[in-house]
C-alpha cells in the first residue's frame, strides 16, 4: 500500500480548481487555492471533497466519505476518492494555511476510518491483530504521521466482516501485551518506515502465541528484510484478500 506523501500520482493536465462550492459556498480562491495544485480534470466527487477540505467543512466530508463507501465499497472509496485527495493535499501544502486544511482533513478522515471500524459487526472466522509496530528509535519521524494507511486497512478488514483488533502499542511490551490479549489467529504487522528490531520481535510474538499466521504491511516492508513465512500485503484489496484467505 503506497504512501499518499511519497508516491502521489502527478498526473499532467490539470487545471486549477476554480470552482470549490461545498454547501452552496465558495471559497476565496486568493486564499487558500493559491496554495493548491488544481483538480479541474478529476471527477465530482474528488472536487467535492477537496472543497470540503479547503472549507474545513468535517460534516461534508464525512458525508461525501460514507456516501462514496456506500455506492462503491471502502476499497473503491479510499482509492479513487481519498487518496487522490490526499496526493493533491500533499503536493500544496506549502502554507501554514494550506497545512492546517491539511491537517484537519487528515484528523478528519482518522476519525471517520475509527467510527467504521469500531461500528462494523464482529466478522466470523479467526480472530485478527492488525498491530502498528513502534519504530525503533521512537522519535524517528513517521512517513504516515496520522496512520491514515493503518486505520484504512483495518477499517476495510472490519467492513469486509473480518474479526478485526487493532492495536498502537507504543513500545514493545505493549505490543506483545496486545498479543497475549487479543489471542489473534493472524497477525498483520505493520512495519515503521524508521524501521525496528525485526528478527527479535517475532521470536518474541511466537513465543507468546503459538499457531499463529504473520502477515506484514506498511512502509517499512520496502526496508526491512523478512522471512520467507511472512507474506508481504499489497494493495488495499490485495491486503483485504489475503488476510481474509487465512482466516
Amino acid at each position: 500500500m503506497a504512501t499518499y506523501s511519497s508516491e502521489s500520482d502527478h498526473r499532467p493536465g490539470l487545471k486549477n480548481l476554480d470552482d470549490n462550492s461545498v454547501n452552496g459556498t465558495k471559497t476565496d480562491p486568493s486564499n487558500l487555492l493559491s496554495s493548491f495544485s488544481g483538480l479541474g480534470g478529476a471527477e465530482a466527487s474528488i472536487r467535492n471533497l477537496s472543497g470540503a477540505l479547503l472549507a474545513r467543512d468535517v460534516v461534508t466530508i464525512r458525508r461525501i466519505v460514507v456516501r462514496a463507501v456506500a455506492e462503491r465499497g471502502f476499497s473503491s472509496m479510499w482509492t479513487t476518492l481519498v487518496v487522490p485527495v490526499l496526493e493533491w493535499a500533499d503536493e500544496g501544502r506549502n502554507s501554514d494555511a494550506a497545512a492546517a486544511s491539511v491537517r484537519v482533513f487528515a484528523e478528519c478522515v482518522a476519525g471517520i476510518l475509527s467510527t467504521m471500524t469500531l461500528d462494523a459487526p464482529i466478522g466470523g472466522g479467526g480472530r485478527v491483530l492488525l498491530v502498528h509496530v513502534p519504530a525503533d528509535p521512537l522519535d524517528t519521524v513517521p512517513a504516515d504521521p496520522y496512520g491514515l494507511e493503518f486505520r484504512a486497512l483495518g477499517a476495510a478488514l472490519a467492513t469486509a466482516s473480518v474479526d478485526t483488533r487493532m492495536a498502537l502499542p507504543l513500545c514493545r511490551s505493549a505490543l506483545l501485551a496486545s498479543v497475549t490479549n487479543a489471542e489473534p489467529d493472524v497477525i498483520v504487522l505493520w512495519l515503521p518506515a524508521g524501521g525496528c528490531e525485526l528478527p527479535s520481535l517475532l521470536r518474541a510474538i511466537r513465543r507468546r502465541r503459538t499457531g499463529l499466521t504473520m502477515l506484514a504491511g506498511g512502509p517499512g516492508c520496502r526496508t526491512q528484510s523478512l522471512p520467507r513465512s511472512i507474506a508481504v500485503l499489497g494493495t488495499l484489496d490485495e491486503a483485504v484478500g489475503t488476510v481474509t484467505a487465512v482466516t
